[in-house]
């Protein structure tokens, strides 16, 4: 059984504002493109992210990159493809000694369970639920013609 929107909505909340912190701290954020980065920027995140895709690097490449950094989140899609990389990407800085955190991105993939698939889904996501939170927030929202 699923959690309550309300609850659901509060611990996306708290999943991204312990993003925003560790990113302050100076955690690099690890994400796969873009419009994942865009949606970070969207929601509030304002440190270090950077892109698997933009790099054009493969695994270790890329880690060998940031392996002066004190900290990765990695935050890839919740697809096969996204759980595959983040696994290799977290072994590949494990083992350059660089603490590589899959936490938050196993508990926001276990909190939006089918609702996303992608990092670039959760400012809709999180509208989604405040707009289910409080109807008439969603009502709103809607043009009359």
């Amino acid at each position: 059984m699923r959690a309550p929107v309300q609850v659901r909505l509060e611990r996306l909340q708290k999943l991204i504002d312990r993003i925003a912190f560790e990113s302050e701290k100076g955690a690099v954020i690890v994400v796969e493109g873009q419009r994942d980065q865009d949606s970070l920027r969207e929601l509030g995140i304002t440190g270090r992210v950077v892109c698997v895709q933009s790099s054009r690097r493969n695994a270790i490449e890329f880690a060998e990159e940031l392996r002066d950094v004190q900290d990765v989140i990695v935050l890839t899609d919740f697809d096969r493809q996204g759980v595959f990389l983040a696994k290799r990407l977290q072994r590949v800085f494990n083992s350059q000694k660089v603490p590589a955190d899959l936490a938050i991105w196993r508990e926001l993939r276990r909190l939006a369970r089918s609702d996303i698939r992608s990092i670039e889904e959760l400012p809709r996501y999180q509208q989604r639920l405040s707009n289910l939170q409080d109807p008439r927030r969603a009502n709103s929202s809607i043009m009359y013609e």
